[in-house]
């Protein structure tokens, strides 16, 4: 009779291999580095992690405090957008040559030690241009750090200069917070949770604004609640 209730079982979907794994949400706060490190976010778990723009008056402060929060960092490097705007200080543009821009890439590393990734600040225009994108690329390569496709356009072609040079990449699914309300930022994490819930996975991207933090601190305890983990964003790349 046992291969009757073994039939039975398989038929109703009753046996399971093991436990479900829970759909992880990596959280990454952009544009660190202007100010001291806010306590808020310090305050966040450490498995939020932040993006660090170079050249900037916290940047090597703010990167050694993460480090000892043991939290995740990126290099957030400025790029070239599509629109006029203000530019950073440290910013790539296809006015570049290669030398340049490897060199002027090279140098923001050096000012987010231990970055784990890099991803675009800005950038509508770069991430379209397939040989600035094969020289970034070529870059991570060496250095070993992944990228990580803040996508603001829909027209980046980052990921596949990034497959084509072995770089380990990945891209933001969510914006969180480009209205700076919490009801906003609430709804965005809705959707990022919906979102790793679909396919396991989700990337948000935010802001250090008071908003934001605050949000976050109230809604991060809850992830739980809809089977879903909070995870480092190296933790994806895996």
């Amino acid at each position: 009779m046992r291969w009757i209730a073994n039939w039975f079982i398989l038929l109703t979907g009753l046996a399971v291999s093991g436990p479900l794994q829970a759909a992880m949400l990596a959280i990454v706060i952009d544009d660190l580095g202007y100010q001291a490190m806010p306590v808020a976010l310090s305050d966040l778990p450490a498995e939020v992690s932040i993006s660090i723009l170079p050249d900037t008056p916290f940047d090597l402060k703010t990167a050694y405090l993460a480090k000892q929060e043991q939290r995740d960092t990126l290099l957030h490097m400025p790029m070239q957008p599509l629109r006029k705007a203000p530019l950073e200080l440290t910013t790539l543009t296809d006015a570049m040559s290669q030398v340049e821009l490897q060199q002027t890439l090279r140098h923001a590393l050096s000012r987010v030690p231990n970055a784990v990734a890099m991803n675009n600040h800005m950038g509508s225009a770069l991430t379209q241009n397939t040989k600035a994108m094969d020289w970034v690329m070529t870059v991570l390569d060496e250095q070993g750090v992944k990228f990580l496709d803040s996508r603001t356009t829909a027209k980046s072609i980052a990921l596949q200069q990034a497959k084509i040079r072995g770089v380990p990449a990945l891209r933001r699914h969510i914006f969180l917070d480009h209205f700076r309300t919490r009801s906003f930022v609430t709804q965005q994490l809705k959707l990022a949770i919906k979102r790793a819930k679909r396919n396991g996975f989700a990337i948000a991207i935010g802001h250090p604004y008071p908003e934001t933090l605050s949000t976050l601190e109230e809604q991060l305890p809850t992830l739980a609640e809809h089977d879903v983990k909070l995870v480092r964003i190296s933790t994806l790349y895996r």
